[in-house]
């Protein structure tokens, strides 16, 4: 009787490899992980926040730029802050600047001056949806901080 030859690598060499690739696997995973939960700051402003890299550094070497001592938003805040009071006080009649503005003041639950801002806006322009959308918003949010 004749055997045929056996096709296929032999079964003790199945573990290594499939250990092999779980290993590359898992490494690939990890470093896509670490890349899409690092902070970067895109809301604040570029670098205003830590990446995972700069916060598992010790920070007491690097100057944090982005902290006051007093308290009070960071600078890339502030500068948009300022922006965009002086764009509403060289055009008030500025929906879009208006709405951003008080975009901000809800960001941070400020909504008492988010109120306003958003009640010029939809003045100016009815048709505004980020307005209504925000105007909303503020005022559900006064309405639960009031409740509690």
């Amino acid at each position: 009787m004749s055997t045929s030859p056996a096709r296929g690598l032999p079964p003790r060499i199945y573990i290594p490899i499939a250990a092999l690739i779980a290993i590359i696997f898992l490494t690939v995973m990890t470093y896509f992980l670490r890349i899409g939960f690092g902070v970067s700051g895109a809301v604040l402003g570029d670098g205003a926040a830590p990446t995972l890299r700069q916060t598992q550094r010790d920070t007491s070497a690097q100057p944090n730029h982005n902290v006051q001592v007093g308290g009070g938003p960071p600078p890339a805040v502030a500068a948009q802050l300022q922006q965009l009071r002086a764009q509403i006080a060289a055009h008030p009649n500025d929906d879009v600047a208006l709405v951003q503005l008080g975009d901000l003041y809800l960001a941070v639950q400020k909504y008492a001056q988010a109120i306003p801002l958003y009640k010029r806006a939809l003045v100016v322009n009815p048709k505004n949806v980020a307005g209504k959308a925000g105007l909303d918003e503020a005022t559900t949010g006064l309405a639960g901080e009031q409740q509690h």
